[in-house]
């Protein structure tokens, strides 16, 4: 596959714009960057390259956010996760590209207007453990498939947990499961080409300063009207893979 500069330049925008957005909010990398690398690549090509990428910035950031992830709650969702990704993986390497992008597209938007609304996080609820193994599938189900675990994740331990920072490192932990896990998973499938990984570096400066600057300004502005951003990028991204 030939990626020109035009692609090269592209993708490191998108890269930056969803690693500042993850290490900022704990979540929202894939929902921002698989979308809009879609529409530059194939999904084959793109979701594999999106976990290379988050592998990178959980070794980034795990160690920051570590004392302050519910363990307990992760736990169960946890093991959900390992057992949808497996069956995730399976339908990204037997459906059609256009009809993965269609379905995406659709669950892009969805999750956008759920998005746009008020910051979910004050709410909390007192499920048990089998929901956090639902969760943890649905999530690996959709990050197998398209990269995008985030919406089970994000909707659970939003209602799970109440603490702002304990929220976000329990996403960024979780993340680093599902994310290490799905890699070996793609590795194992044949999904990771040397031509992959050549192209992931390229994308590991933009990465670094994305993570970064979004960690510096975490503490010093209000994740509400950044939500509100996200939420149109993401409208409009989904809008797009319908096409």
């Amino acid at each position: 596959m030939e990626i020109s500069f035009f692609s090269l330049a592209g993708s490191t925008l998108i890269i930056f714009l969803a690693f500042l957005t993850r290490s900022l909010t704990g979540f929202g990398s894939a929902l921002i960057s698989v979308p809009l690398l879609a529409l530059l690549f194939d999904l084959k090509f793109v979701v594999p390259l999106e976990s290379v990428l988050e592998v990178g910035f959980t070794v980034l950031m795990i160690s920051k956010v570590y004392p302050k992830i519910h363990k307990k709650t992760l736990l169960p969702m946890s093991v959900g996760a390992v057992l949808g990704t497996l069956l995730g993986t399976y339908f990204l390497r037997t459906l059609g590209d256009v009809l993965l992008k269609r379905i995406l597209g659709t669950l892009i938007i969805l999750f956008a207007l759920y998005f746009w609304r008020e910051d979910q996080g004050e709410r909390t609820g007192n499920f048990s453990a089998n929901w956090g193994i639902l969760a943890g599938a649905g999530g690996g189900v959709l990050g197998g498939l398209f990269g995008t675990s985030g919406p089970p994740f994000v909707a659970y331990l939003a209602y799970k947990l109440k603490e702002k920072e304990v929220l976000r490192a329990s996403l960024i932990g979780m993340f680093a499961v599902d994310y290490t896990w799905r890699t070996m998973i793609f590795a194992f499938s044949g999904l990771l080409t040397a031509e992959l990984l050549t192209f992931a570096l390229y994308l590991t400066p933009a990465l670094i300063c994305g993570t970064i600057l979004g960690h510096r300004i975490h503490f010093r502005i209000t994740v509400g009207p950044f939500r509100k951003i996200v939420a149109g990028i993401l409208l409009i991204s989904g809008i797009l893979l319908l096409r």
